[in-house]
């Protein structure tokens, strides 16, 4: 239930009326996330959003420590091509 509510909420993300509550979005399904590891690419890839977000509003150190707290290499669920994408 919480993959399928989590997966759903994502597609929602894009359809936001403004950054702010992108960003509370996002922040709310990381915590959801936390620590579950049947929605750990799902969890990689919302930080990966929420850190593009923030290299786009000048935050360059706030941004490279949110990729930081990710470990996408032991994801084994996860494509290489998505892997090397997320370490590079």
């Amino acid at each position: 239930a919480v993959t399928a509510m989590v997966q759903q909420a994502m597609e929602y993300i894009d359809k936001t009326p403004d950054i702010e509550t992108r960003i509370e979005l996002i922040k709310t399904l990381n915590s959801v996330s936390a620590g579950k590891i049947y929605v750990e690419i799902e969890r990689a890839r919302l930080v990966k959003k929420l850190a593009k977000i923030k290299e786009e509003q000048g935050l360059i150190a706030e941004a490279a420590d949110l990729m930081q707290e990710i470990a996408v290499e032991t994801f084994g669920a996860m494509a290489k091509t998505e892997k090397i994408a997320f370490i590079l």
